[in-house]
């Protein structure tokens, strides 16, 4: 099983690809499992530790289970042991969760991306016995928290931290969703229990409080190129800080793909709570590089204006991405060394045909 050793990279939250003609309420074999096999070959190949299937932006809301069977064989089969594969299994209730797990346990996911129970609003010792019921119940899975306050009705306290690391000793990492306002009374309180990954764009505020401690980040934005978010990852793990802020700068000349003041609260009123996995889908097409196919109902309405955000991000990642994909420019951004140059070297040889 692993462990919180082992949560060390980046971990990508891909899309689950939609057949085009199965976007309505009536289909039941929705998964594109030839877009399913080719999106993770070519989201591992930059070097990502991990995939986080059917969070969000997967939608493991809309999904049926054998569709999420299907595509977590698909993937598991893909990856063939090159990278960790979580599977979302978010549901109403303990016993279905945990129903879940064993399931993707047997196809072989190394661990769950697991989210609260949402349909009450959690207590404290709800959600603190929750984690430690599936440590009980799947003893040889790890478990991945998602702590999610738009969607999950909680502000995921420093005290709930303290709980599940004493309590679940499954849990070996968490998606940071919730905030950084307490990050670090938080990572004191886990005990270096539980790897509290940062994530886009939180991955620069968690740089600013802990530096190169960073050990692990998620990202979503990494489906539309996973290098600049490796580059990023290892700038910080080489602990030189003129170097990370040069890939900071960079990432921050790209424009944010929500309207300005729709991520301003941590609540379900908050704009973005209603339009993340539509808007996950219109980035994915409009980048060209997943076929991501149409949302899967309910979830399917995005404002004109969302679009045309979502396609200004969309444009200027690609030139960030085209940027990081030359190992030798990412050897310079990231002071990554002579090897990463040399490989830089030649394969810019190659491509201006000086080749050999």
């Amino acid at each position: 099983m692993l462990t919180v050793d082992d949560i060390r990279g980046v971990y990508v939250l891909p899309p689950t690809p939609c057949r085009p003609d199965a976007g309505g309420w009536d289909a039941t074999d929705s998964v594109d499992i030839d877009e399913t096999v080719r999106m993770t070959e070519m989201l591992i190949q930059p070097g990502v530790a991990g995939l986080g299937l059917f969070g969000t932006t997967g939608e493991g809301h809309s999904l049926l289970w054998e569709e999420k069977a299907a595509c977590a064989r698909a993937v598991i089969a893909a990856a063939g042991g090159r990278v960790q594969v979580f599977a979302g299994v978010t549901a109403l209730g303990t016993r279905e969760v945990i129903r879940q797990m064993r399931a993707m346990r047997e196809l072989g996911a190394d661990g769950a991306l697991v989210g609260l129970p949402l349909w009450q609003t959690p207590t404290l010792e709800n959600s603190v016995r929750f984690f430690a019921d599936l440590s009980e119940a799947v003893p040889d899975m790890a478990v991945m928290v998602y702590s999610n306050s738009w969607y999950f009705k909680s502000a995921f306290p420093t005290e709930f931290w303290a709980g599940v690391a004493e309590r679940a000793p499954t849990v070996v990492a968490d998606k940071v969703t919730h905030g950084f306002a307490r990050y670090q009374a938080d990572l004191a309180a886990v005990r270096g229990r539980i790897n509290l990954m940062p994530g886009d764009p939180g991955i620069f505020i968690a740089w600013e409080l802990i530096g190169s401690d960073i050990t692990a980040v998620w990202s979503t934005q990494a489906a539309l190129g996973p290098e600049p978010v490796v580059a990023l990852l290892e700038a910080i793990r080489g602990g030189e800080p003129a170097a990370v802020q040069a890939v900071i700068d960079d990432f921050r000349r790209v424009p944010p793909y929500v309207p300005a003041g729709s991520m301003a609260r941590r609540d379900h009123t908050d704009p973005f709570a209603r339009y993340n996995t539509q808007v996950a889908k219109w980035r994915l097409n409009a980048s060209g590089l997943i076929r991501a196919g149409p949302p899967r109902p309910p979830y399917t309405d995005l404002p004109e204006e969302w679009k045309r955000q979502v396609e200004s991000e969309v444009e200027a990642y690609a030139e960030l991405r085209e940027k990081y994909r030359h190992p030798m420019a990412q050897a310079a951004a990231t002071g990554t060394g002579t090897a990463a140059t040399a490989t830089g070297a030649e394969k810019i040889k190659m491509e201006a045909g000086h080749g050999g």
